[in-house]
């Protein structure tokens, strides 16, 4: 970012305020040791989820949460930190692709997030990624509601199935008869 003038870090504190307050998931993320190419791979990932990330002055990222009137969000600031936001309405995803990193790098922290203006800690964020994702669950009702129809098809389909492979049996056993000769 370099050297910032008053001028721009009061530009950057507004332009985040507005990103963050038009946005219905902003995450903190600490993080220690990640590479240069490490943080560019979490940054590409999250662009698949629809999702901005940077890392952000400590300083710089409390004023915009005062000026948003989430001063709350401020005690979960400390060491370096990078924020995550995004207007995606899969959120679970969003929730699920980050915990993803944390699992395989092991060098990130989630320390809090704003979800749909609540507040929501890290304990609440990891019980939230054990929950299906929005695919997972349009799957699960679709298949649901594929699933009587199937039922029906199959209970209308098996007495002709059995009348079917019933007669089969019975050319099968006439065809051997004649095959042995005892017509």
């Amino acid at each position: 970012m370099g050297r910032l003038t008053k001028k721009k870090k009061e530009e950057f504190v507004k332009q985040m305020s507005e990103d963050i307050k038009s946005n219905n998931l902003n995450f903190i993320i600490g993080f220690s040791g990640l590479s240069v190419p490490e943080i560019q791979q979490i940054r590409e990932g999250l662009k698949e989820e629809g999702c901005k990330m940077r890392v952000v002055k400590n300083t710089l990222l409390e004023r915009v949460y005062q000026k948003i009137g989430y001063e709350e969000m401020c005690k979960y600031i400390e060491g370096p930190a990078f924020i995550v936001w995004t207007n995606a309405n899969d959120e679970i995803g969003v929730v699920k692709k980050i915990y993803n990193f944390q699992k395989q790098l092991g060098k990130i922290d989630v320390k809090a997030a704003l979800v749909s203006n609540k507040l929501l800690s890290s304990k609440e964020l990891s019980l939230i990624e054990k929950l299906p994702g929005k695919k997972e669950i349009e799957v699960k009702i679709v298949w649901c509601l594929k699933m009587p129809v199937i039922r029906i098809i199959n209970a209308l389909n098996f007495p002709a199935l059995r009348v079917t492979n019933s007669i089969k049996q019975i050319a099968n056993n006439k065809r051997k008869e004649i095959e042995n000769g005892k017509s």
